[in-house]
């Protein structure tokens, strides 16, 4: 793997941390100068504000400076197989049901918990949870990391692999790595056979609204939620992610087969 193909990884990942740096430090100096009473909580107002903010500025350096965001192709609603196509999003469902079961244990940290707790209950967080967030971070780590490695030649699970683990380290925590992992996995299929993120961004944005209704509609901390409890017992809860793991793999598997692959334009790589 040489810089070529690898820098799109590198370059968006330094945009996005850059993009929170100075995104966050200009909302709270704005919010220190204009609200006497302003601090920085997971249930603050304007956390919602923030995090939206940042991944769109961090969309707006990769498409204006590194090119590295397509509008021609990103959202090409025209050339999706919708049939096959929804096999791959009923796969992807299945299977980030199974690793939140398997990743049950990990416990998110406390801010974390609070904050997505918080901004479930309101609309602005609602709305970046549900909407903004999954088409900003498809945009980043399909379109500007994958997209970009495959147009410049890297082989399709080279750039799958690299996009999934750029976007597992992005959540900054172990329990949300494990699980954004192998769904940033079945993201990066379907990208790679649609060569867009119209299917990606639809997972997305189902898998988060679910977490967003149970979040909203439970009447206890994530911290005390137990698959177990729900199933009613231990054994049943790891059945049923033996099963959707297993039904996933099968979704996949015909999603793959059954998708023909939209090619995507490769650049020449330089000498």
């Amino acid at each position: 793997m040489n810089w070529h193909k690898l820098s799109p990884a590198i370059l968006t990942l330094l945009v996005f941390l850059l993009a929170q740096g100075v995104g966050t430090a200009l909302i709270v100096v704005t919010g220190l100068l204009t609200l006497p009473d302003f601090s920085i909580s997971p249930d603050n107002s304007l956390m919602p504000l923030i995090l939206m903010a940042v991944d769109i500025l961090a969309v707006l350096i990769c498409y204006f400076l590194l090119h590295n965001i397509r509008l021609v192709t990103w959202g090409d609603i025209a050339s999706i197989s919708w049939r096959p196509g929804l096999l791959g999003i009923a796969g992807g469902l299945m299977g980030a049901l199974s690793v939140s079961v398997l990743t049950e244990g990990m416990e998110l940290p406390e801010m974390i918990q609070q904050m997505t707790q918080a901004m479930s209950r309101s609309i602005m967080g609602v709305l970046v949870l549900t909407i903004v967030g999954p088409i900003t971070e498809e945009l980043l780590f399909r379109e500007a990391i994958e997209g970009e490695m495959l147009r410049r030649g890297a082989s399709p699970w080279t750039a799958i692999i690299v996009s999934a683990l750029a976007f597992g380290a992005v959540h900054f925590n172990l329990a949300q790595c494990l699980y954004a992992l192998p769904l940033g996995i079945m993201l990066g299929i379907i990208y790679y056979k649609t060569g867009n993120i119209v299917l990606t961004s639809l997972l997305h944005i189902l898998n988060n609204s679910i977490v967003a209704v149970l979040l909203h509609t439970m009447d206890k901390d994530m911290a005390d939620v137990s698959y177990a409890e729900w199933f009613g017992s231990a054994l049943k809860a790891y059945a049923f992610m033996a099963f959707s793991g297993l039904l996933c793999l099968l979704l996949m598997k015909a999603f793959w087969t059954c998708y023909s692959n939209r090619q995507i334009e490769t650049q020449e790589t330089p000498s």
